[in-house]
């Protein structure tokens, strides 16, 4: 019945990615001032005279982020018609229109900064908001497809808390992962924009044979964002063995976990091959890419668990070590 909605919510979902993987190469190729300081058209002109690479970069990245825009307002409009009865669609509606008509709105600012920190800083938050909007939209896909199923995931969700309820401290742990996750993309999204790519050489995992160099400088970015994700890695290990050892049950966790350690050991590695390669476009595009999969596993990983409440048990907090970055 709804068939149409579906395919368009991966439609949505594939043009938000390709939004998210031109903003990259318009960062790797230093095209932010490809169309000057004119928004929302390039150097004033709907079709500019010229086309220089920057500019053919950084005008596709408008071009896509707005039909990306329309596709999720549309999105957004459909399913709460359709499904009017779901608060969950109205939630994910809301959130992915109001981020990316906000990091629209921080990408044209970014266009006339002419302060260099303040500039890198604001793009650095306009990739950070653009990845919460492309998470709210994949969520939002996912949730449409769950629709189909029977019961609704609402319904499906608290039987399952209901059968087997999670602990507080499992909760806290999934969320704070989150929240720190994202934090951690900023570091990375800084990286990008103060060219402190190839700070440290080819070097790993030191930084020239340095391990702790100045956090002020370009090199100390590097490596902040480095340990940084190192933290991931492991936080998100601990949260493999917890589901395993205390959730047997609950298959929904027992995937996101998985997926969530699997996509986190390639952004890894994506990382590392970055700074082995040089900082080579395709592989940094790879290495945006994943840590959007990865967060919107997060996502999903909250909504099953559920927003910690302060009426529940605490015969499972006493027995699931805290998870919390």
């Amino acid at each position: 019945m709804h068939r149409g909605l579906r395919i368009f919510s991966v439609l949505t979902v594939l043009v938000s990615y390709i939004m998210l993987t031109i903003g990259a190469i318009v960062t790797k190729t230093n095209s932010g001032k490809g169309c000057g300081n004119s928004w929302p058209f390039c150097h004033g002109q709907l079709i500019p005279s010229s086309f220089p690479m920057e500019t053919v970069i950084e005008y596709s990245h408008r071009i896509v982020s707005g039909i990306a825009g329309l596709m999720i307002v549309i999105l957004a409009i459909w399913a709460w018609k359709a499904f009017p009865e779901s608060k969950r669609v109205k939630w994910f509606g809301f959130m992915s229109v109001f981020f990316v008509i906000f990091q629209g709105a921080l990408g044209a600012l970014t266009v006339v900064f002419e302060g260099v920190f303040a500039r890198k800083a604001a793009l650095s938050l306009h990739f950070g908001f653009s990845l919460i909007s492309f998470a709210f939209v994949a969520l939002l896909m996912v949730h449409l497809f769950q629709l189909n199923k029977g019961k609704s995931p609402e319904q499906i969700t608290e039987q399952r808390k209901r059968d087997n309820p999670i602990s507080k401290r499992l909760q806290y742990g999934i969320w704070g992962l989150a929240a720190w996750t994202y934090v951690v993309v900023y570091t990375g999204a800084l990286v990008r924009h103060m060219s402190a790519t190839m700070s440290c050489g080819f070097s790993f995992p030191g930084c020239g044979g340095v391990i702790f160099p100045s956090f002020d400088s370009p090199a100390g970015i590097h490596m902040l964002h480095r340990y940084a994700s190192a933290s991931l890695w492991i936080l998100t290990a601990v949260l493999l063995w917890v589901v395993y050892r205390y959730y047997r049950e609950r298959e929904d966790l027992h995937k996101g976990a998985w997926w969530s350690l699997i996509l986190i050991t390639l952004q890894a590695v994506s990382g590392i091959w970055t700074v082995l390669s040089g900082g080579q476009l395709l592989i940094v595009l790879v290495h945006t890419s994943i840590i959007s999969a990865y967060f919107s596993v997060l996502c999903y990983l909250c909504l099953q668990v559920g927003w910690p409440k302060k009426k529940q048990s605490t015969q499972l907090d006493k027995e699931t070590p805290v998870l919390q970055p």
